[in-house]
């Protein structure tokens, strides 16, 4: 009787604690929200200065996923330092268009369609600008 007083102490202890928190590289920068006629969209800016872990960004992004209740579009973009993380001046859903001095800084960006569960990170081995985008469906 006792070893099961122990086992069920031991169960309800694990079953009650809350879940760590995982200690991401990224450092949030600011967020932003748009409205387009009815449609409400969001964008957020981390940095991200050491080199990029894949597992690490795609976990981190469908966190986020999960968190996105309102809206449509969720924007996440990934700079290399604070002091280039910029909006971009068009509408969010063109993202940034040609604008070569922002996408020089960008490290990857994660896009989030909550109407339709379009969700697609890319991936820059150097940056936006000057290397193509690894694709990863979320």
């Amino acid at each position: 009787m006792r070893k099961l007083f122990y086992l069920f102490a031991l169960l309800l202890t694990f079953s009650c604690s809350d879940t760590p928190k995982v200690n991401y590289p990224y450092t949030f920068v600011d967020t932003k929200s748009e409205t387009s006629g009815t449609t409400e969209n969001f964008m957020e800016l981390y940095t991200v200065e050491n080199e990029i872990n894949i597992d690490t960004l795609k976990m981190f992004c469908l966190e986020k996923k999960n968190d996105f209740t309102n809206g449509v579009f969720h924007y996440i973009i990934f700079f290399d330092q604070k002091e280039n993380a910029v909006f971009p001046s068009n509408p969010f859903t063109a993202l940034y268009g040609t604008d070569e001095n922002t996408m020089k800084h960008i490290k990857a960006y994660y896009e989030y369609n909550r109407m339709n569960g379009y969700s697609q990170l890319n991936v820059f081995e150097k940056n936006s600008f000057e290397s193509p985008a690894t694709t990863i469906k979320l």
